[in-house]
């Protein structure tokens, strides 16, 4: 018995039927045997915490209808319906963002969800979208808050730690614009807090093809490192491998990795790959124990072992993501940030006061 057959083993019932499900259908093979001691409560709630709900109801379809409860279906069909309706939400919103870019003559480019659920899922209901994330240029950052403003958006405009922070790409989401239930989060890089990696809007620019469009080589470099950071940290989003695989599919490897090469991130990609790939019953591929700890959390509720918890808690808050010639200035600005990234947690003018109300909090939330 090899590794992934261990691991699929000690799996529960419903897990393991959720995992094949989704296995037969990427690999396109024939369905699992529904098994006799399947709590169908379990399974279902199980669907909506993995966010598969809305495929699952299409394959299930497949299975003979008198082995399937009634309520199944119709549970199943009802999230179904509520995913569509907020994801053609979102899909009509993002319209309205290209449109603005498109008249301000505005840097903007789509990213994970909102652009892979119509170019990769065979249904919009498929892959569920919680928000639009979008790649502008940071120079145009200030043109978007004004656009924004005028078209009734509320906006949140978040500052980094220090300038310090900027230059090393410890970047975030600097602005987010609030409307009518959607959340859009505005990047202005690819780097996900790496700070090895830098991924230039210039190169991604050049290698574009349209204009409101990532290169396809480009776009799966960067789903893979938003996954790899998520399950660095101990935050595993089990729809990331469902995109992984199925991008996996249709880029060249060798396109993908000469391009990772360029942007140092050979090793995040490869790793994130290899995870979709297990997942989906790649029997060849190996993971660490910590991450089918992350595995098993996302599909039992298992807690993660103590161990794994002090090892993503290291990397959250002690690992230093900068050269070491350049830790004490890292240090520093950790310690005393400027006075706008206090100001827009605390509200007050006075950084001492506001320095003294960090740290009580930070004392506090250990």
């Amino acid at each position: 018995m090899n590794k992934r057959e261990q691991f699929e083993r000690t799996l529960d019932v419903e897990a393991r039927f959720l995992v094949g499900i989704l296995c037969a259908h990427v690999r396109q093979e024939d369905l699992p045997v529904i098994p006799e001691r399947l709590n169908w409560r379990t399974f279902i709630q199980l669907c909506y915490s993995t966010h598969y709900a809305g495929i699952l109801i299409d394959l299930i379809k497949a299975f003979d209808a008198t082995s399937v409860p009634v309520e199944v279906f119709q549970q199943l069909k009802s999230y179904q319906l509520r995913v569509l309706t907020s994801n053609e939400r979102l899909l009509h919103q993002y319209a309205n963002l290209e449109k603005l870019a498109n008249e301000q003559q505005l840097t903007l480019y789509p990213l994970k969800g909102i652009t892979l659920m119509p170019n990769l899922y065979e249904r919009p209901y498929h892959r569920h979208i919680s928000d639009i994330d979008v790649l502008i240029d940071n120079k145009d950052l200030s043109k978007w808050e004004n656009v924004l403003k005028t078209q009734g958006f509320d906006i949140k405009r978040r500052h980094a730690k220090s300038r310090f922070h900027e230059q090393m790409n410890l970047k975030y989401d600097p602005l987010q614009a609030f409307k009518q239930h959607t959340v859009v989060d505005f990047h202005v890089s690819l780097n996900s807090g790496f700070y090895h990696i830098a991924l230039p809007l210039a190169d991604l620019q050049g290698n574009q093809k349209d204009p409101h469009e990532l290169h396809s080589v480009d776009q799966f470099i960067f789903v893979c490192l938003h996954a790899y950071k998520h399950v660095y940290y101990g935050q595993l989003n089990v729809p990331h491998l469902l995109d992984i695989f199925m991008l996996n599919k249709l880029i060249s490897t060798t396109d993908l990795f000469t391009r990772c090469e360029r942007f140092r991130c050979t090793k995040e990609v490869q790793a994130a790959i290899d995870l979709s790939l297990y997942f989906f019953g790649d029997s060849s591929k190996q993971i660490p124990h910590w991450q089918e700890a992350l595995l098993k959390k996302e599909l039992m509720a298992l807690p993660i072992p103590f161990g794994h918890q002090i090892l993503f808690f290291h990397r959250k808050h002690f690992r230093i993501p900068v050269p070491w010639n350049l830790i004490p200035t890292y240090l520093w600005f950790q310690v005393f940030p400027s006075a706008a990234y206090l100001r827009q947690s605390d509200g007050k003018e006075n950084y001492v006061m506001n320095w003294w109300s960090r740290c009580v909090r930070l004392i506090l939330n250990r």
